[in-house]
């Protein structure tokens, strides 16, 4: 009896100490995650880009940043543990960003992300590059138009989302046969580009297979009328093609290597073959990479294209008039655009490059002035502007018209918005 008492006793008092235990511990490691944060912690890419060196294009040595608790809202721990270990070209961010810790073991990064969760501060707009993205709408209307308007053009709706991984669509169609209702998935995760179209009655959630998907580029890879999509995702350095079977359905889903932190893909017919080819920008590598596509919604044949360093994003346009698609990439560390020219080998090649502001990060390709040439429009987040640059039909371009927009300009969309016959920006 005496026995049983005393177990029951020390069963009692392990129950009482272990939550002060527990909570003892934590309070140590939030003691440590605080110290990591002041003593070891840099910014490099704050309101006014502290912890980075825009003239040496360098991150400086560690310094304790003021305002990094107004710039790193919630995100999941795995996202923000590959951030402050490895950089933004970890997560397919520019290599503007580079590790926000040095020298941390991951006890050191678990305690600074369980302190920066104990905060409970709110992101301020100004000056949060990692601010958590609030869906304005819980669902997406698609609003068929008649064949000749510029949103039909435009495959009906371009949508800025944040999806996590593994990448997940969820879409249904209403009892109702002229509108569509579109309801992502809004996790934390990653911003992503999606160009949405009718995707019939099906509803699904497909995984893109790929760890920390970025961008979105759909169009018709195999000729079988259907839509499909092509997902960099930059952490596993993969490309995933997904074959839709016109259902909203998947019917295969590839992945196929690239080089490191692909960031954006483009889709043209590079060596004109008839068939879509596809070309990633690997922010990490410094590289593009490039498949040929074979008409059945396979991909052959990569080829490395060196020499760009940390391109974001890309655009894959006919600059010369030669009928031969060529490229323009964005060079985020530099504050370059470089032009790439097209030849009989379907391979781009590096023609020459020039300035724009600070920080560029986004490229479209635009008529913008309606003389049938390709004009560029580049976002810069160091600079909060915009980049117009009209193109003179030879492969080269006039001087840029800067002009200043908000905050870390990055989503856009383009017509005729006053109904003057000429292409608006958005």
């Amino acid at each position: 009896m005496n026995k049983t008492l005393n177990v029951l006793h020390q069963t009692v008092l392990f129950l009482v100490f272990l939550p002060f235990a527990l909570l003892a511990e934590n309070h140590i490691n939030l003691k440590n995650g605080e110290e990591v944060y002041i003593e070891r912690c840099v910014l490099c890419h704050g309101k006014n880009g502290e912890g980075w060196d825009w003239e040496k294009k360098a991150v400086k040595p560690p310094v304790p940043v003021p305002n990094l608790l107004k710039v790193l809202p919630k995100r999941t721990d795995e996202y923000l543990a590959t951030v402050i270990k490895f950089g933004g070209n970890a997560v397919g961010l520019t290599d503007f960003m580079p590790a926000l810790g040095f020298n941390l073991t991951d006890r050191d990064v678990s305690n600074l992300i369980a302190y920066l969760r104990g905060l409970k501060l709110k992101t301020a707009v100004d000056g949060a590059f990692f601010e958590k993205q609030v869906p304005l709408f819980d669902k997406l209307v698609w609003l068929p138009k008649k064949s000749g308007s510029l949103l039909h053009h435009q495959h009906n709706l371009v949508v800025p989302a944040e999806f996590f991984r593994p990448i997940t669509v969820s879409f249904s169609e209403k009892n109702n046969r002229q509108n569509r209702f579109f309801q992502p998935n809004f996790q934390l995760g990653f911003n992503l580009l999606a160009k949405i179209d009718i995707l019939n009655k099906n509803s699904g959630n497909h995984s893109t297979g790929g760890f920390f998907p970025h961008a979105i580029n759909i169009d018709d890879f195999n000729h079988d009328g259907n839509l499909d999509f092509a997902i960099p995702a930059s952490a596993s350095r993969t490309l995933t093609i997904l074959l839709g079977d016109g259902t909203g359905g998947i019917i295969s889903n590839q992945q196929y290597p690239v080089g490191e932190g692909p960031t954006w893909v483009e889709t043209a017919d590079f060596n004109r073959d008839g068939n879509l080819d596809f070309i990633t920008t690997n922010a990490g590598a410094g590289s593009l990479s490039l498949y040929f596509g074979d008409g059945k919604g396979g991909l052959f044949g990569r080829r490395e294209i060196k020499g760009i360093h940390g391109p974001p994003s890309l655009v894959a346009e006919d600059f010369n008039q030669d009928g031969l698609p060529d490229l323009a990439v964005v060079q985020a560390g530099f504050s370059k655009v470089v032009i790439l020219i097209n030849d009989s080998t379907g391979i781009p090649k590096v023609s020459y490059s020039f300035d724009v502001e600070r920080g560029p990060h986004i490229i479209d390709g635009v008529d913008l002035n309606q003389d049938k040439i390709t004009d560029l429009v580049v976002g810069s987040l160091g600079s909060h502007t915009l980049s117009i640059i009209l193109a003179n039909g030879n492969g080269t371009f006039k001087e840029a018209n800067v002009v200043k927009v908000g905050r870390f300009p990055h989503y856009r969309a383009y017509g005729d918005w006053n109904g003057d016959g000429h292409v608006d920006a958005l």
